[in-house]
Parts: structure tokens; sequence; C-alpha cells
């Protein structure tokens, strides 16, 4: 049939829509190398590709069909397709030789037979040989003889006694007829030549020789001996054995005859795969003159054995496959076959059992390779199945073909930090804008889906304190931090992938400040000195003053320390290194003079060390005598120093008062002493013995403002409650003392109504 014509219609039969040909990616798998169909995709028809032979494919067996092999993708599937070749009677019965001699006695006897050479006709059934026919002649008539397989052979049959000398040479003309329609014969001159003298031929034992070989025999094997004989004697009774002329060229490659002994002998390879069996005529000649000729047919059947191992052929592979993938996904299409026969021809097939995936035989010797297990990318990536095919030959031969299969990502991993949480330390008094970090985060999954971003959550806190770069994960102090305050603070941040849908996880980012020594000693009371009375009866340790600090860093940056900067060879006080106490180093002697200045130094322990300075001005006084003190302020400019000038003139000017005021005052002080609330109280904090650490503790003040604002100075007096008991404060104890305890607050009030500014 011509390319192009119409054999089925595969969209109708499958059921598919014609318009989804092309999206399935229909195509044909078919053994062999040529391509006799293929599927139009327009119209979903089954047409002829290539001028088909059957003769090239079947040869002469009774039936001949062609297996396709119909693979729709997406989803996959197959389909078998069986399409059988009818026979036509496209080849006419043909001799092997155009001209054929024979030669035969003159004594040769009616009836006499002359096995002649066989036509061949590749066509089968009636469209094969049917018919001979011979020329008229009056002395030869021809038979033909129909075997067990239903071909035929010719033979002539003398019918009339031969004269060669009326007539040596004989011409026929034999034809070969099949039964097609129309039919077709082909034709070859038979010469035959009447000779004289050896009027006996070769006859073998047998008719027919049958005999088994196994395939794969090493050359040189015997297969049988023939055996002919002739009653003629001498030259004449002498057999020498041949293939007969009729004989094909592949049968003299595989098989010889010793011409001598008759011995059939393999010379080369006999292969089941090949030719299942040999028909081979024999033929056996005397030695006369004019030789005879004998022949006869051995038939050699090939035993197959299992020399083949199975062949795997993967028609189709989906891959990569998605690692979400459902379970029963068809991945690939295998076909296992096996060119023996038989047993040794039957092929089973498998892959190893803890691999995620299995076979499943659809039909025949084909096979589907079905995901079995769940698959995970991220454990791993591709598998290299190994599927193995055995036959049941025995012993049973195997092959091993390997196929790799890859597993595409899915988002199916969130992002995961490095740790549960982050903790971050930075310095106060940071540069902004400077990197203090790096978190870190990873993702098993690929590409997109393993791309990770970086970004903070909306913060409880407000303003903007840290920044976070998206794509490194580097944390960035958006301000300059002050431990003094804030130490601490705690932040979400979140890393997120670029899959669809995205996924991400959160993570806590606590960020501690770390305190530097950026804060000197603060020393309370703010003044630039501090004054107080020591009575001339002090004896050594007389706690005459407490200087009070604090600093607002923390650790070893606050732990403040006290030292005395002036001192003399003998110095009358010495301060407590952390307690910041004032005592007597010994008792007051006649040459101290009546004021006292010291300069103490306030430093913490910090890298750098800070510190601050406090000057206290004190004044030694006999017991009960009102001596007022000399506090000093270091003038700032010339105004200052007039100003300075004018109020000691008032000062002098109102002694006298002042004298007579204070007596007064006296009585109401001791009042005053009952009811402090009515004074301004100043709850300050003071180092304790270990140093200036907390508030906790704190020391009472008396206070007085100027009525004059623009030259108010805060001016402070340290007032020691009677009921202390002379440790912390170590002043009070005996009756003078609270005398002079009462005169001194007698001279407060005394100042506070007199007094504007020293």
């Amino acid at each position: 049939m011509e390319q192009g014509t119409l054999v089925g219609n595969i969209s109708k039969d499958l059921g598919i829509d014609i318009s989804r040909l092309s999206f399935r990616g229909l195509r044909i798998t078919l053994e062999g190398k040529k391509r006799y169909f293929q599927v139009n995709m327009n119209n979903g028809l089954l047409i002829i590709n290539e001028i088909i032979d059957r003769e090239e494919i079947c040869a002469q067996s009774s039936s001949c069909s062609l297996n396709l092999e119909l693979v729709l993708e997406n989803p996959l599937e197959m389909y078998s397709v069986e399409i059988e070749i009818v026979d036509i009677n496209d080849n006419s019965p043909s001799f092997l030789q155009h001209e054929v001699t024979y030669n035969i006695r003159e004594s040769a006897i009616l009836g006499t037979r002359i096995a002649i050479q066989k036509a061949q006709d590749v066509d089968i059934g009636m469209n094969s040989l049917q018919i001979y026919s011979l020329n008229s002649n009056p002395y030869f008539e021809l038979n033909v003889v129909t075997h067990a397989d239903n071909s035929k052979s010719a033979e002539l049959i003398l019918e009339k006694s031969l004269d060669r000398e009326d007539k040596p040479v004989h011409n026929l003309v034999l034809t070969a007829i099949d039964g097609g329609n129309p039919k077709r014969s082909g034709t070859t001159q038979i010469i035959i030549n009447v000779i004289d003298v050896n009027d006996n031929i070769p006859v073998f034992d047998q008719s027919i020789y049958r005999v088994k070989l196994l395939e794969n025999v090493p050359k040189g094997t015997s297969v049988l001996q023939l055996n002919a004989t002739d009653i003629d004697e001498g030259s004449n009774g002498e057999i020498s054995y041949y293939f007969d002329k009729l004989v094909s060229k592949s049968v003299r490659e595989v098989f010889t005859i010793d011409r001598y002994t008759g011995v059939l002998t393999v010379k080369g390879l006999v292969d089941y795969e090949d030719t299942k069996a040999y028909e081979i005529t024999m033929e056996a000649l005397d030695g006369g003159l004019f030789p005879e000729a004998g022949h006869c047919k051995v038939v050699v059947e090939i035993i197959d054995l299992n020399d083949n191992a199975p062949e795997v052929t993967v028609s189709s592979l989906s891959s990569p496959i998605r690692e979400d993938a459902k379970l029963g996904t068809v991945t690939a299409l295998i076909v296992a076959l096996d060119k023996d026969s038989g047993a040794n021809g039957k092929t089973s097939c498998s892959v190893p059992t803890w691999l995620p995936f299995r076979l499943q035989n659809t039909f025949n010797n084909y096979y589907s390779l079905i995901l079995k297990e769940t698959l995970d990318r991220e454990t791993t990536e591709e598998y290299n199945i190994s599927i193995i095919a055995t036959d049941d030959g025995s012993p049973p031969l195997s092959t091993t073909t390997v196929i790799t299969v890859h597993v595409s990502d899915v988002n199916d991993n969130r992002p995961r930090f490095t740790q549960p949480s982050y903790s971050m330390y930075v310095m106060e008094n940071n540069i902004p804008g400077a990197v203090i970090f790096t978190m870190f985060a990873i993702d098993s999954d690929l590409k997109e889906n393993g791309y990770i971003s970086y970004s903070l959550l909306r913060s409880v806190y407000d303003g903007n304190f840290i920044s976070v770069n998206s794509k490194t994960g580097e944390v960035y102090g958006l301000k300059s931090f002050d431990y003094e305050e804030v130490k601490y603070l705690q932040f979400q941040a979140q890393a997120k992938d670029a899959g669809t849908p995205s996924l991400s996880s959160n993570v806590s980012l606590d960020l501690f400040i770390i305190d530097q020594n950026d804060n000197s000693p603060t020393v309370f009371p703010s003044l630039t000195m501090s004054h107080q009375f020591v009575p001339r009866s002090a004896q050594a340790g007389y706690l005459a003053s407490k200087i009070r600090a604090v600093d607002m860093d923390s650790g070893y940056n606050a732990w403040l320390s006290y030292h005395l900067l002036q001192s003399k060879d003998t110095p009358l006080f010495n301060v407590g290194q952390y307690t910041g106490e004032i005592r007597t180093a010994r008792s007051v002697r006649e040459s101290d003079g009546s004021h006292q200045t010291l300069a103490v130094l306030v430093k913490d322990h910090g890298e750098p060390v800070l510190s601050s300075t406090v000057t206290v001005s004190i004044s030694l006084a006999e017991n009960g005598e009102n001596v007022l003190p000399e506090l000093i302020q270091f003038p700032n400019s010339e105004n200052d120093i007039s100003n300075l000038n004018l109020y000691l003139v008032i000062s002098v000017a109102f002694i006298s008062i002042v004298f007579l005021i204070t007596v007064i005052i006296l009585f109401v002080a001791v009042r005053v002493s009952r009811t402090r609330k009515e004074l301004i109280d100043l709850q300050l904090p003071h180092a304790d013995n270990g140093g200036s650490w907390s508030y906790s503790q704190s020391q009472r003040y008396n206070v007085c403002l100027s009525a004059e604002t623009s030259k108010t100075d805060f001016i402070v007096f340290d007032i020691q409650s009677p009921n202390s008991g002379g440790k912390e404060e170590g002043r009070v104890g005996t009756p003078p003392q609270n005398k002079e305890l009462m005169a001194k607050e007698h001279m407060l009030v005394s100042l506070c109504g007199k007094v504007s500014r020293f």
C-alpha cells in the first residue's frame, strides 16, 4: 500500500479529542529501525509511513503482524497496537538457475525420475507456488510432488526410451505458476543430455535425514554421516558427496561435507536466533564417465540454548520527578526482551527493594516504574535505579540497566536559624550605622525556594534602634546607645524564603548594651566648697565630714574611691578611701589654724579613670564658741569682686544686730530641731563603706536660698541627728556636743535670715 494510506483512527479508538493529541505528546514506539507507520496529529489517523514488504518482515510465516506501542505523556499512558500484514501476490515464482543441464543414460528404463530444481515463491497461501507445467514432448512427463509442509517440487519421469543416436539433447521448458489473482509465473530451461554407459545411480539409505543440533557448537563438530550406495562396479560405483547445486550460500557458510566420507561438519556459527532449522539437499555422484547422481534431504533442527541475556529498553522516562509526587506516579516505561525461545526467552524484571520505586508488569514484557514511597530531595536528590532483567533459562542470564531519576525541589523546608535565639553585645557610644551582629539562617531547598531574606518584625519599642540587611542578615545599630538610658532591648527577626508559597521562621534577638566609663563621679551636694565645724577638743578619728558621690556608670566604672589631694607633713585630717569619711588623723593642736581647707579627689575604677574634686572647709572652734564659718567662693569676674566687698560691708554693719538676733534664735532653734519637716529636706545618695553603688541610703541637709534671685547660691549645711549615736556621723554623744549642735542650728537660722551670699 502507498505511503499515506489510512490504517486506523487512533483518536477515535482511544477516545481522545484530536485537539489534545499534541498536548498529550503522542508518539509511536516500534521495534526495528524502520518507521512503517505514523500518526497524523491533525486528525488522529494512523497512516503508512513507508512501503511495507511482508516478505522482508516475516519471510514465509503463515501469519505476519507488526506490534506498535502508543505512548501518551501528561499523564503517562501506553497502548499496544497490533497490525496484521496481509500478503498480496507481488512475487512471481522463480528458479535459482535460468538454465539447468541434466545427463541421462540412454539405457534409462521407463519411469526413470529426474529431480529438477525447485522454484521459489516468497508469497504465502494461494499467492505462493501452486502448479508446475512442462512444455509438450513425447519423452518426459512432469510429476509434481506435494510435501508435508505443503511445498511442491517437480520431477521428470521418462515416458519413452531414449536413443542418443536419434536425439542426443532434449530441450524442455519448465514453468512454475502461483495461485494469485492475477497469476504470476516463472520459467527455467532444462537441457537433457542423453549419454551412455553407467546405468545405475547412487542410492541413499534414507531419503530424508533428520538431526538435532545445539546452537553455538564448536567449529568442526560432526552433524551426521551420509551413506549412499551404487551397484555399479569400478569407478561407476565410487561415490562422492556434494551439496546440491540449489543449496544456498548461507548454508554453505555454516556446514561443509566431506566428499569422500559423507560426514556433514559445522564450519561456521550455528545461531538459533538466526535460523531455527536447515533443509539441505545432498547429492551423491558415482565415478562413471557420465556420473549418476542420487539425492537426499538433510533436515537439521537447531536446539535453542540460553545464550542471550535479556535486553532492557527504557521507552519513556519522566525525569526529574517532583519530590511531592503522589504515590503511584508512573516514572518510566520499560521493555525487556530476550532473543531466546521458550523458557530461555521468558523474562522478569525487578529493582532493589530499598528504592522508593517498584516495577509493575503491565502486559507481556512491558513494565511500569511506579513510585511507592514519598520522596525528599533534601535527603536524596537523585536515584540510580538498577533494573535487573532475568530470564527463565538454565542457568538463568540477567542484564542490569541503570537509569537515573532526578528529584526536583519543592518549597517544603522553612528557613532555620543557626541558633534558637541570638544575643548581641554592643558597647555604648557606638558609631551609628555600624554592623553590630550577623545572624544566619539556612534553607535546604534549592534556588528561589532556598533564597533567604531577613527582616525585623514590628517592635514594641518606639524609635528605630536597629535595622537588618535583608540579604546578608547583618544587624546595624541605627543610633548611639547609652547604657545609662537603656541596658537591654529585645527584638524579633524573621527569615523568609522566596518559594511559592513562601515559608518563614522567627528568632529572638537580645541586645545587651555594655557600659563604658563615660560618666565622671558626681559629688553631692554640688558645691565648690563645703564647710564643716570641728571642736578643738576633738580626738583622732573624729568624724568631721563625709563626701557623698555617685557615678551613673556600672560595675568597676562606678566603683568610687576618695583621695585627699592637699596635705601637710602631719595632716590633721584624712579621708576614707571607699567611705568618703573625713576624720581627724590626730588630736587638734594649738598651732592648727582655725580654718582648714581640704581638696578631695573622687575617682572611679574605669578605663580610663574619670574623677571629680570637691573642696571642704573645716573650722576649728572651742566648745560652745560661736564661730562664723568662712565659706569661700572663688569670684568669676570684677563685678563679682565688687559685689563681694559690698556684702562684706553690709555684714559688718549688721553684726551687732545679728548678735542680738542670735540669742533669740537659739531658743527658736530648739523648736526648729523638733519640727524638721518645716525645713527643706534633700534626700541624696551617698557611698557606703564599699563605695558608691546605689541610691539606697540618704543624708539630710538644710538649705537656704537668697531672696535676691540673681545672686542666689545653693548653700548646704550638714545637720547631724542627736540620736545618731556617733557611729556613722560620729559627732554627737555627750551633752557639750548637743549644745554645740544647738549653736550651729542657731547660727544657721541667723545666716538664712540675714546673709544673702557668702
